[in-house]
């Protein structure tokens, strides 16, 4: 964003970058950083190594013999698991920081007026982006991020379409939320 100074004179122009800007550049190191210790990252990976780890106690030599869970590795095992705990933190202290109530929740559940409702459509939703990652062999976070930050053509096509999706989605849901509430 570009402005005039203060002083009044337009002949000195000066570029201010938003805020949100250093984060974009501070996360692009620490994605890179992240690539080079542990190798692509992503976080779907994380949920059926922590099942593994739950049947590890409960019963081991169901959890010894599953092909897949051997394969996925220990809980530790790789970095993201990190990035998922980060991720909970994260999200939990940026909700109980922010000072503005966001009426997101209203435009995408229009229908649902109780926080336990909210919170059951979300559990399910989650479970099921989880579940669509796995079959699909990663999810956004390492198809993008690790994609994007290794410059694969896949990375930024999966992007193209998430974005395409997403913009697609949020007009909709935006369209049904004014026409319930005309």
């Amino acid at each position: 964003m570009s402005y005039a100074p203060s002083g009044g004179a337009a002949t000195a122009r000066q570029t201010r970058f938003p805020a949100w800007a250093f984060y974009g550049v501070l996360f692009g190191i620490l994605g890179a950083l992240s690539i080079l210790a542990w190798g692509p990252i992503g976080v779907s990976g994380t949920y059926p190594r922590f099942i593994g780890e739950i049947l590890e106690l409960v019963a081991p030599s169901y959890a010894g013999s599953n092909e897949y869970l051997q394969k996925v590795g220990h809980l530790f095992a790789k970095g993201e698991t990190f990035v998922v705990i980060g991720l909970l933190v994260g999200g939990f202290l940026g909700a109980r920081l922010n000072r503005e109530k966001a009426p997101a929740c209203e435009m995408i559940h229009p229908s649902e007026k109780t926080p336990a409702r909210r919170y059951r459509d979300a559990f399910i939703g989650g479970f099921l982006i989880v579940f669509g990652a796995r079959i699909a062999g990663g999810c956004t976070s390492g198809h993008i991020i690790s994609g994007i930050t290794q410059l694969s053509v896949s990375g930024f096509i999966f992007a193209a379409g998430v974005f395409a999706t997403g913009i697609f989605t949020a007009k909709t849901l935006k369209g049904r939320h004014q026409a319930t509430r005309a």
